[in-house]
This record gives structure tokens, sequence and C-alpha cells, in this order.
């Protein structure tokens, strides 16, 4: 706990100050969680709710706090991972990308919401397509998660290796892709300037996570020969054997031997 603090304060010397300091009192009013009509109202109580802003000061303050956050993020969760288990792995890694994105995703956010020319000019149409788009950053972060657990816990044969694979690739890069495609319709004028490279770099970064596996999806196993050391009972000696295998080149997963 004390390396944990010391790595805190060496990454930021200011990570520790007015930690003990109350926030100004956020004041929640009735229809705050209520439907809004224009994103732009949905925008600005969500910074008002979620980030205490309440004017432009206030609203630069949040934007810097989001910012300086990403460096103690980017090094802090990664040597937690390593301290506690030895390894980082694809959670820790995965868990770093997911806050790394919050962050800046919420620093842009406040940054573009005083700037109604970047704002979509196209209207809410509450229909099933927005209710469908509005799960995308929620198919981003849990899509390839689900698909990362369905890979580890699924048995790997020869006759059900490729569902495993299929429904990995269908969840972390289906779904992300087939939520986003409703917002799209959103993109109009300069909010496309920022609008879509956001779709595309955050749709991209869980569709990434499934590369392996569509490309062994796609190929297939290969045979390859494993040699293993064994001991024959009453042998006194070590025996090197070879074995033939089913391998999965792209995520280096073994799937039975192969006789």
């Amino acid at each position: 706990m004390l390396v944990f603090f010391a790595v805190l304060v060496l990454i930021d010397r200011r990570a520790l100050q007015g930690v003990n300091t109350p926030r100004p009192a956020v004041v929640l009013n009735a229809d705050d969680f209520a439907p809004k009509k224009t994103p732009q109202e949905t925008a600005a109580t969500m910074a008002r709710v979620f980030s205490g802003v309440t004017d432009d000061q206030s609203r630069r303050g949040a934007i810097r706090e989001n910012l300086s956050g990403i460096l103690p993020i980017t090094v802090l969760i990664p040597f937690i991972f390593y301290s506690r288990f030895g390894i980082i792995g694809p959670i820790g890694w995965g868990l770093t990308v997911f806050f790394d994105v919050y962050c800046l995703l919420w620093a842009l956010g406040l940054f573009f919401l005083p700037r109604t020319e970047y704002h979509s000019p196209v209207r809410l149409r509450g229909d099933w397509l927005d209710r469908i788009g509005a799960f995308w950053l929620v198919g981003c972060v849990f899509g390839p998660f689900v698909g990362w657990v369905v890979f580890q816990l699924w048995p790997m044969t020869p006759t059900s290796w490729h569902w495993a694979y299929g429904l990995r690739a269908f969840l972390a890069a289906g779904v992300p892709l087939l939520l986003a495609v409703p917002l799209l319709r959103y993109a109009r004028g300069k909010s496309s300037l920022v609008a879509l490279p956001l779709l595309l770099v955050i749709t991209l970064l869980p569709v990434s996570t499934a590369i392996g596996s569509i490309q062994d999806l796609f190929e297939g196993p290969i045979v390859r020969q494993a040699q293993s050391v064994v001991m024959k009972p009453g042998d006194r000696h070590f025996t090197r054997t070879t074995r033939s295998e089913l391998y999965l080149k792209h995520t280096e997963r073994t799937i039975q031997d192969a006789q």
C-alpha cells in the first residue's frame, strides 16, 4: 500500500492535495434523469450532475482533472496487477484502456460543450434505432470482456472450438460495429469532424481484441509436432516423445492431440 501511494505521488505530486477538502455540493433536480428534447440538454445536465460543471471555470477545471488522471491510471493499474498477480494480462490492460478512454471522452465532451457549432444538428428521434445506439459504449466495454470470459471457459475440442471463436468475434467485434451504425445518422455538418473519428477509433478498440480469433476462425487449426519429456513406469530415465496436436497459431491455443 505504501508503494502504491509512493508511485502515485511520484507520478503526480498534486495527487493527494485537497483529498480531505469537501467538494461543492451538486444540486439535483427532479427532472435531471428524465429524457431530454435535445442532445445539448442531455450533455449540459450530465456535465452538471457528474462533473459539477456550472460555469466556464468549473468546466475548465473538470477538463484538467480528467486529463491529469490519464497518466496515473496508465501507470498504476498495470503496476497493481503486476504487483498482485505477477502479470498484467488482458484484464489489466483492458481496464487501463477503459479508464483512459473514459477520462479522455469526458475531457473531449466538456471541451466541445459550449462549442455548439460542433453539435449534431439532427434532432433525437427516440425510435428503436436510438435505443440500440444508446448501448454502443456498453457494447464496446462488455462485448470484449464477455467474449474473453467465454473464450477462457469454453472447452476447446475439434468440434466446438469454432463456436467459441465465432462467439468471441461476434461479441468483441460484431456487437460494437452493429451498435455504432445507428449513431452515424447524427454525424452531420461540423459534428462529423468529431463524431466520426470518435466512433471509428473507439469501435476499433474492441474489434482489435478479436483480430486473432477472427484470423484463426477463417484459417483453422494447423497440425504441429510437439515434444514432451516423460518417464515410463519402471524406467529410470526420461524419454523424449513427439506427438501431433491441433494448434491455432494466431491465438496460440491448443485444441487437442491429433492422432
